[in-house]
């Protein structure tokens, strides 16, 4: 165990750039354009159900305190800021998928590429230890960077909230709402769970076209599953691997939730939603789900292809 640690870690430092730098980066302009769209205070400020007009308030502390006094405020707002929160420090998430592509599809090429594979070779280490960390790191722990980034981001955001809101006379305690934030936190964790494990045969075919592409690894990574999409469609007329691609993207979505009965009214709701159904849902779907179990068995068979490859590269 020792030893993969120093594996995870030696990725994490080789990959110092997109799994810790690119985060904070755009985590800090979130902070940044926070700072400065409250000094800024615009003419309207919106908590969902809750809409101040600028007319009505003089300051942001006004605004949150008129905001708590509506009729729907007090249920409303903690799930107003909470979800105001993560749409704050959002920015940094639209790195994480490239960053998790191109870290797996440079994995095993570079150290082919640059010759480094001869050094790590003679390192006491097995290539299922090199490759597995190769694979964990940008789909578990970078991830979980990401989110560690969000979070303290959201603090931030909150503490200077505070502080506008403190001055400003208004209810600053109404700018930590603790439990929904960690049931927030949570969800993040569960719901990523899932969503990886049916996304892994697609991660681990990067990761193979990375163990054995000679040069061009995103065109690899790419043109065979564009060209079996295309055989199929002129040949036959159907479009079974771009359905089967979909739902291990993202599409097993829609049919783990297609039956809920959703009425949103309020980001209350939102939250009522997440924590009462989805994440329950998402499990049962995909433990039941044949198609999900054998999407695992060709992650597998890439994963242990990527391995053997290892083996043979020189």
């Amino acid at each position: 165990m020792n030893t993969f640690t120093a594996l995870i870690k030696r990725e994490i430092l080789d990959g110092m750039n997109g799994y810790i730098r690119v985060p904070a980066i755009l985590a800090a302009l979130s902070v940044f354009l926070v700072v400065v769209s409250t000094i800024g205070f615009g003419a309207t400020i919106e908590f969902d159900d809750v809409l101040v007009h600028g007319d009505d308030v003089n300051s942001f502390g006004e605004a949150l305190e008129m905001a708590r006094n509506s009729k729907e405020g007090p249920e409303q707002l903690p799930a107003a800021v909470t979800l105001s929160y993560w749409v704050m420090g959002g920015i940094s998430w639209v790195a994480l998928p490239f960053v998790v592509f191109f870290s797996l599809l440079s994995a095993l090429y570079e150290e082919r590429r640059d010759r480094s594979i001869l050094f790590w070779k003679s390192m006491p280490v097995a290539d299922w230890q090199e490759v597995l960390a190769k694979l964990v790191t940008p789909v578990v722990v970078a991830p979980l960077v990401f989110l560690g980034v969000a979070i303290a981001a959201q603090l931030l955001i909150a503490f200077f909230l505070s502080i506008v809101v403190l001055f400003q006379g208004g209810p600053m305690l109404e700018m930590w709402p603790l439990a929904t934030m960690f049931g927030t936190w949570f969800f993040f964790v569960t719901h990523y769970a899932i969503s990886t494990l049916w996304v892994l045969p697609l991660l681990a075919w990067v990761l193979f076209v990375s163990s054995y592409a000679g040069r061009l690894p995103f065109m690899w990574a790419v043109l065979p599953p564009a060209v079996i999409a295309a055989i199929e469609g002129i040949l036959f007329k159907t479009t079974r691997f771009l359905e089967w691609f979909g739902i291990h993207a993202g599409g097993w979505q829609a049919f783990a939730y297609g039956h809920m009965d959703v009425d949103i009214d309020g980001p209350k709701d939102v939250l009522n939603l997440i924590f009462g159904g989805v994440q329950w849902d998402a499990f049962t779907y995909t433990v039941s789900s044949g198609q999900f179990w054998i999407g695992l068995v060709i992650a597998g068979g890439f994963v242990f292809g990527a391995i053997e490859q290892r083996k043979r590269a020189i």
